[in-house]
């Protein structure tokens, strides 16, 4: 069984962890299939928006635990290749095209993070998103001290990250953790129809304000600012921008080549 299912639906690639035995519990070979096929879609030009879903009743439990007892590759857990299981997930943040995380019912400990890696995320109204890693004496080292506290602000990151509790779908839309909440059957067709209609639009520019929001906070404002206008003046001369004007000015849909 393909513990990493990757599909293509027109413009989007969907990456789905297949292991709901488990709970979509992340062992290696969940890692390193994530970082391919995160990797696969980025490099596709035909690929303009990835979801990230799970199958079955959960999202994601977490890391599976045979990983804490006995290492990748056999050694003991202090031998874990930490940052290469990390990359695993910043691959999702990093490819050049948006990622949509599709959460339904268990997002824990690795889960969240997961999720968090993503630069949108729906969730289904069972959903339960925790970061658990305090309750096994350590901390979230996949990205959750990090991105948390960018997603939702300090005071609440502090709170998951060092109590552990489960927080249910509709506060976490409060929260600005997940952008959206829908009824549970609805959750893959919701975001697929939000990455379809994030795959119509201009490549470029969509890649090049991901990136730029992304590092908004790793930069002072004026530097930010700086990005901005060099990077726009590049826009500006693309053909994908002269389509989008003369598509507006014959009142017709755009059409965009990345070009």
């Amino acid at each position: 069984m393909t513990k990493v299912r990757y599909e293509i639906d027109g413009a989007v690639a969907l990456v789905t962890i297949n292991r709901p035995d488990v709970l979509n519990a992340i062992d290696q070979d969940v890692f390193f299939g994530l970082r391919d096929a995160a990797e696969r879609a980025g490099a596709d030009p035909d690929v303009r928006a990835i979801v990230l879903t799970g199958e079955g009743r959960a999202f994601s439990s977490g890391l599976d635990t045979s990983l804490f007892m006995s290492g990748i590759g056999g050694g003991s857990p202090l031998t874990l290749d930490i940052a290469a299981l990390q990359h695993c997930f910043t691959a999702f943040e990093e490819a050049p095209k948006p990622t949509i995380a599709a959460v339904g019912g268990l997002a824990l400990g690795g889960g969240i993070q997961l999720a968090a890696a993503c630069d949108l995320r729906v969730a289904a109204d069972d959903a339960q998103l925790a970061v658990y890693e305090i309750r096994w004496g350590i901390i979230p080292d996949l990205g959750g001290t990090q991105r948390l506290p960018r997603l939702i602000g300090l005071g609440r990151a502090k709170e998951l990250v060092m109590t552990g509790r489960r927080v249910h779908a509709e506060e976490a839309l409060a929260w600005g953790l997940v952008n959206r909440v829908v009824p549970r059957e609805r959750l893959l067709e919701e975001a697929l129809g939000w990455a379809r209609e994030l795959a119509a639009g201009p490549p470029l520019a969509v890649a090049a304000a991901k990136r730029l929001a992304s590092s908004a906070f790793d930069v002072p404002l004026l530097t930010g600012l700086e990005r901005e206008a060099m990077i726009n003046r590049r826009l500006l001369a693309t053909d994908d921008f002269r389509e989008a004007v003369m598509a507006r000015f014959e009142k017709r849909t755009p059409t965009f080549r990345a070009r």
